[in-house]
């Protein structure tokens, strides 16, 4: 099995009142949660990930990002 480093992603708060939808093919939402525990108080937002396959392909897996706030 061959690991790539994964790209650095650095968020920050900006204020919208756009609507929220289903986001378009290729595109995962991942879950950004802040603690390894994953729960709806752990959560912090989804993320938009390109990918090759269909995002169902993740969600089936369980894939989710865990934030280091330093």
């Amino acid at each position: 099995v061959l690991f790539t480093p994964l790209p650095v992603v650095h968020v920050y708060a900006v204020s919208s009142t756009t609507e929220t939808k289903k986001p378009p093919m290729n595109l995962y939402s991942c879950p950004v949660y802040k603690k390894p525990r994953r729960t709806d108080l752990t959560y912090i937002f989804s993320l938009l990930l390109r990918s090759s396959q269909n995002p169902d392909h993740w969600t089936l897996r369980g894939v989710a990002l865990l934030c280091d706030c330093k």
